[in-house]
């Protein structure tokens, strides 16, 4: 019984293994891939990737542990490929603190095994809150010229406000992307922790989730919509031009409003099935379908979001093309 038990865990191991292998190498094909296409890179380092889903997949199929490793290895990968780093505090915060969040997706696997998408996708939100608060401080600590990079911490208002929509402008449209991509692999990725090697994997207990297990797709879709908001929002900064050491860098945001009117159209033909397909009587959401009681009032609060979504995005592109564009 004993050697049984020592076999089944060396067999969890190897598989544990070879799952987080998988994952740590298509994130980073996904990050090379995603570098190569023009205006995805941000002139000071972020990239438009959805290659941290495979690193909350790694925690979400194999736990914290995996997590955490594979999403550090990713971090530290990263930065020996690109070489992009100001210095130390920026290698740690951008890369290997940046990046290892994405290990909390790993406290979220009871969840996931139990074919539930609420707990996981909000631990993707999570990761990503960090994320950015490691890469804002970043911005705000680490300063450099035409000289070089150097530890010089600044939050005043100018300071705060550049490193804050920098590093907004990537690091949203990473996790939105990640999300919608999870929502459509997750039913396959159910099916798959069918297989017995998966459920070895699987979390030995069985611990309740409370109030947010109750979190469903519909009350995502309205939560998604006010990140979108906030997407196209940004998207109407106007474009920042800048020169250091003779070179001249932009930073423009536009790439955000075409993200925002994509995936705002894609959750529109969300709501239009909701309206069609689903009855009204007896209609069970999560805690904000709850809050708004009635089909009704879920659809007309989803549809003026995505109105301000598309609106803002369109009002955008104008100003980019019609506006801006003509002054430079």
């Amino acid at each position: 019984m004993e050697r049984h038990s020592t076999r089944s865990g060396a067999n969890r191991a190897i598989i544990q293994m070879v799952v987080s292998s998988m994952m740590l190498a298509l994130a980073l094909l996904t990050d090379f891939i995603c570098e190569q296409i023009p205006g995805l890179n941000w002139p000071n380092g972020g990239t438009i990737t959805p290659a941290m889903l495979p690193l909350f997949l790694a925690g979400l199929i194999g736990g914290p542990f995996w997590g955490f490793a594979v999403s550090l290895l990713f971090g530290l990968i990263s930065f020996f490929i690109s070489g992009w780093g100001y210095n130390w505090v920026s290698v740690l915060l951008d890369y290997i603190v940046g990046f290892g969040v994405c290990g909390v997706c790993g406290f979220f696997s009871h969840s996931f095994y139990r074919r539930q998408v609420g707990l996981p996708i909000l631990g993707m939100v999570i990761a990503g809150a960090l994320r950015f608060v490691s890469s804002f401080f970043s911005g705000c600590l680490v300063m450099w010229d035409a000289n070089g990079s150097f530890l010089e911490p600044h939050f005043d208002a100018g300071t705060v406000t550049y490193s804050a929509v920098y590093n907004l402008g990537y690091i949203i449209p990473c996790i939105l992307v990640s999300i919608v991509l999870f929502l459509f692999v997750a039913k396959p990725l159910f099916l798959v922790l069918e297989d017995q090697h998966f459920k070895d994997l699987a979390p030995q207990d069985d611990r309740e989730d409370g109030v947010f297990g109750r979190i469903d797709l519909k009350s995502l879709a309205l939560v998604f919509s006010l990140a979108l908001v906030v997407l196209s929002g940004l998207s109407m900064v106007p474009t920042i031009h800048y020169s250091v050491d003779g070179s001249e860098y932009v930073v423009d945001f536009l790439a955000l409003a075409y993200i925002a009117l994509i995936l705002g159209v894609l959750l529109v033909a969300y709501g239009i099935y909701l309206a069609i397909r689903e009855p009204a009587e007896g209609w069970q959401g999560g805690w904000l379908s709850a809050i708004l009681k009635t089909k009704t009032a879920y659809l007309v609060a989803l549809f003026v979001l995505l109105a301000l979504v598309l609106t803002l995005s369109s009002v955008s592109l104008y100003l980019h093309y019609a506006v801006f564009a003509p002054l430079e």
